[in-house]
């Protein structure tokens, strides 16, 4: 069994014992129950897809702005930081990147 497999059923769980909907679990169980079936190389391609674009330049943009505001960047380095990001995304594939950082 693995960790998303856990997941599932603890949101089975949870949802027997009241503490979610069903329909909250169920929809939560269905993205589990198929994340458990993918192999490493399913969820490059799933990232390669664009699918979470979005949502990772939105963590990498708050990182970068609550960076800045603590002083620990100025605002030349967040800007550093965020062009090579978006650079990085638009020229390798999530392997390569893993790959490169291991």
């Amino acid at each position: 069994m693995n960790g998303f497999m856990l997941l599932s059923d603890a949101q089975r769980k949870a949802a027997d014992r009241g503490m979610v909907t069903a329909e909250e679990a169920a929809k939560k169980c269905r993205v589990y129950d198929f994340l458990a079936r993918c192999d490493e190389e399913d969820f490059y391609n799933m990232f390669d897809s664009s699918a979470f674009n979005e949502i990772a330049k939105s963590y990498m943009r708050l990182a970068v702005k609550e960076l800045v505001s603590e002083g620990a960047i100025d605002e030349d380095q967040g800007k550093a930081v965020r062009n090579r990001f978006n650079l990085l995304f638009n020229e390798k594939q999530s392997k390569e990147v893993c790959e490169a950082v291991s």
